[in-house]
C-alpha cells in the first residue's frame, strides 16, 4: 500500500510540472471585439435524382422439393376407441291395444276393441272390431239403426318394399222410416218386411311399395282391392279395382304413368267397367313447378266410350312457402256404383240404373301457403262441368209401397266452387281446423240440383291440457238444399196413380254441434264423454230423413 501511494505521488508531480511550463510559453496578445459573431450557412446544390443501379446478376430463388418415400414400420398398435353414442328421447310406451265401451241416454250400446303387436322393423299385424246400436226417434218408428265392423290387418317391412293389406267385414242394419202414406199403402200396410233394408259387405285391399328404384330407376306403388256387397234382398254387386302408379326421376324431371282398372256386376243393374291411364311430366326450378299430361279413359258397358282429359298444373312459389299461387285443368270418369251410392244415400232403392260421371272439365286456381308456424291456409275457385251427374228424388209414379225410397236421375251439371281452409297448430297442446264451400249449380233439365246443399262449412277446435283432459269441439253447417216434392196425386177409378204434380220443397239448413270430453285417469284408464246435436234439432239430411235431436253417451277406455 505504501509502494502504490509513494508512485501516484510522484507521477503527479510530473504532470504539474509540465503544467506549468505550458503556460509561460503563450504570447499575449490584445483582442478588439467590433461586432457580434454572426455564422452563414452557404446553400448547396442538391441532387434531385438518384441513379439507376442495373443489377446483372440474378439469384433464382425458385426452388424444388423432392419428399422421399421411406415407410417406417412401428410394431406399436393403438387401442381402437369406441363410437360416441348419443342417447336420444326415450320412446312412448306402446300397449298392444285397447277395449273401449260405452251408452248413450237412449241406452245406445257402443264398443271399440283394438288390438295389434308392439314396435318392429320387420311388420305390423292387428285387427280391430266396432259395434254401434242407435235407438229411435220419439217421433219416428224403426228409425234406429246397427253399425257393425271387423278387420284384420297386417304390413310387412324389407329394405325395398311395404307389402300391406287387410281383410273386413261391414254390416249395417236400418229400416225406411222416412215415408208418406199413398192412395194405396198406408202405414198400418206396412210391415218390417217393407221396412228392414240391411247392407253386408265382405272386401279386402293390399298395397305393394317400393322404397328403392329398380334396374331402370323406377319407383313402384300397386294396388288392388274387391267388395262383395249383399243387401236384405240378396240383391249383390261385385266391384274389383285396381291402382297402378310408375315413376322415374331424370334429372330434374319426374316421368309417372298412372294405370286405373275399375269393374263392377250389380246383379240388378249393369256390368260395367272403366280403364284408364294418365302419363304425366312435372318439371321444376327455383320457385316453380309445372305438370302435364293426359287422361286417357275408357267407359266399358254395352259399348266403349272414350275419353281424354288434358292435365296441367302450375305452381309458383311467390315467397319461401309463405305465398304459392298455383292453377290447373283435370277431368275424369267418376264411378257411381250401388256400394258408392248406399255410403252416400242409404235410403235408396234398389233397382237402380247406374252411371258414371263424365267430368268433363275442372278448372281450378288458388292460393295457399303459411302465416306463420302455426298457421296455414288454403284457398281455390274452380269451374266444373261434369255429364250425368247424380240427384236423388223420391219415385214418379207406380204403385206407392216405394215412396219411402230414393230413385237416381241424372243430369248435366255446371257448377262454380269457391272453396277456403285454414288450420292452426300450437304445439300439441291446440289445434284448429275449418273448411268452408260455397256452390253455384246450373242444371241442364231438372229444375234444382236436388239434396245438393250451395253451402258447406266444418270446424273442429281440440284442447290438450297435459295430457289429462282433452276438450273437442265440432261444428257443421249445410246451408238450404232443395228437394222434389209432391203437391197433387190423380188416381183413376182402379186407385191406380196416373198423375202427380210437384213443388220444390227447400229444406232448412243444417246446424250441428258436438261436443267431447276425455280425462285420462292413467295412461291405461280413462273416461269420455260425447254430446251430440247440442240444439236438439230434427234436421233432414236427406228428405223426410230427420236425424237424431240432442243425445249423449259415455264410457271408458283401457289399455292394455
Amino acid at each position: 500500500m505504501k509502494n502504490s501511494a509513494k508512485y501516484c505521488f510522484l507521477l503527479l508531480s510530473i504532470i504539474c510540472g509540465f503544467g506549468l511550463k505550458a503556460q509561460t510559453n503563450l504570447k499575449s496578445d490584445t483582442f478588439k471585439v467590433v461586432k457580434e459573431y454572426k455564422p452563414l450557412l452557404i446553400d448547396v446544390d442538391k441532387i434531385s435524382f438518384n441513379p439507376e443501379i442495373n443489377d446483372t446478376f440474378k439469384i433464382n430463388t425458385d426452388l424444388e422439393y423432392r419428399f422421399i418415400h421411406k415407410p417406417q414400420h412401428v410394431s406399436f398398435t393403438p387401442e381402437k376407441i369406441s363410437a360416441a353414442r348419443i342417447k336420444g328421447e326415450p320412446l312412448v310406451k306402446l300397449y298392444n291395444g285397447y277395449a273401449k265401451v260405452g251408452v248413450g241416454n237412449s241406452l245406445i250400446p257402443f264398443a271399440d276393441v283394438y288390438y295389434s303387436n308392439q314396435r318392429s322393423k320387420e311388420y305390423a299385424i292387428g285387427a280391430q272390431a266396432k259395434y254401434l246400436n242407435q235407438s229411435e226417434l220419439n217421433e219416428y218408428e224403426k228409425s234406429g239403426f246397427s253399425k257393425a265392423h271387423v278387420e284384420v290387418f297386417g304390413k310387412r317391412f324389407w329394405k325395398a318394399n311395404t307389402l300391406e293389406g287387410k281383410l273386413y267385414y261391414d254390416h249395417h242394419d236400418f229400416n225406411y222410416y222416412g215415408l208418406y202414406e199413398t192412395p194405396q199403402i198406408s202405414f198400418s200396410e206396412l210391415n218390417e218386411e217393407n221396412l228392414n233394408q240391411t247392407y253386408s259387405s265382405i272386401g279386402g285391399a293390399f298395397r305393394l311399395v317400393t322404397t328403392k328404384q329398380d334396374s331402370f330407376n323406377i319407383r313402384h306403388d300397386v294396388s288392388a282391392q274387391f267388395n262383395h256387397l249383399t243387401n236384405a234382398s240378396s240383391a249383390s254387386e261385385l266391384q274389383i279395382l285396381a291402382n297402378g302408379n310408375l315413376s322415374q326421376i331424370v334429372d330434374t324431371d319426374l316421368y309417372e304413368l298412372d294405370l286405373i282398372a275399375d269393374y263392377s256386376k250389380y246383379e240388378l243393374g249393369q256390368e260395367s267397367g272403366i280403364f284408364a291411364a294418365k302419363p304425366q311430366i312435372s318439371t321444376s326450378g327455383q320457385r316453380f313447378k309445372i305438370k302435364a299430361g293426359l287422361g286417357i279413359y275408357a267407359n266399358v258397358t254395352d259399348e266403349t266410350n272414350f275419353h281424354f282429359y288434358p292435365l296441367a298444373e302450375v305452381k309458383y312459389d311467390v315467397i319461401d312457402d309463405i305465398l304459392i299461387p298455383y292453377a290447373g285443368i283435370k277431368g275424369e270418369v267418376k264411378r257411381n256404383n250401388y256400394r258408392s251410392i248406399t255410403q252416400e244415400n242409404p235410403f235408396v232403392n234398389e233397382q237402380l240404373n247406374l252411371l258414371s260421371t263424365n267430368e268433363k272439365y275442372n278448372i281450378y286456381a288458388g292460393l295457399r301457403g303459411t302465416l306463420s308456424k302455426q298457421i296455414s291456409f288454403n284457398t281455390s275457385v274452380a269451374r266444373v262441368n261434369s255429364e250425368n251427374a247424380h240427384f236423388y228424388i223420391k219415385p214418379s209414379f207406380g204403385n206407392q209401397i216405394l215412396a219411402k225410397e230414393f230413385n237416381l236421375i241424372y243430369d248435366d251439371l255446371q257448377e262454380w266452387q269457391i272453396k277456403g281452409e285454414l288450420i292452426y297448430r300450437m304445439n300439441e297442446k291446440i289445434r284448429l281446423f275449418a273448411l268452408g264451400e260455397y256452390f253455384a249449380f246450373e242444371t241442364d233439365q231438372i229444375a234444382e240440383a236436388w239434396h245438393r246443399p250451395e253451402v258447406k262449412v266444418s270446424t273442429s277446435a281440440l284442447y290438450n291440457l297435459k295430457d289429462k283432459i282433452i276438450a273437442k269441439v265440432d261444428l257443421f253447417y249445410w246451408g238450404k238444399q232443395f228437394a222434389q216434392g209432391v203437391n197433387e196425386v190423380t188416381v183413376n177409378q182402379a186407385g191406380d196413380i196416373i198423375d202427380r204434380s210437384y213443388f220444390v220443397e227447400e229444406l232448412a239448413p243444417i246446424f250441428d254441434a258436438n261436443l267431447s270430453f276425455e280425462y285420462r285417469y292413467t295412461k291405461k284408464l280413462s273416461a269420455f264423454l260425447q254430446f251430440n246435436n247440442l240444439l236438439g234439432i230434427n234436421y233432414q239430411k236427406y228428405q223426410d230423413y230427420p236425424l237424431q235431436g240432442f243425445n249423449f253417451w259415455g264410457g271408458l277406455t283401457y289399455s292394455f
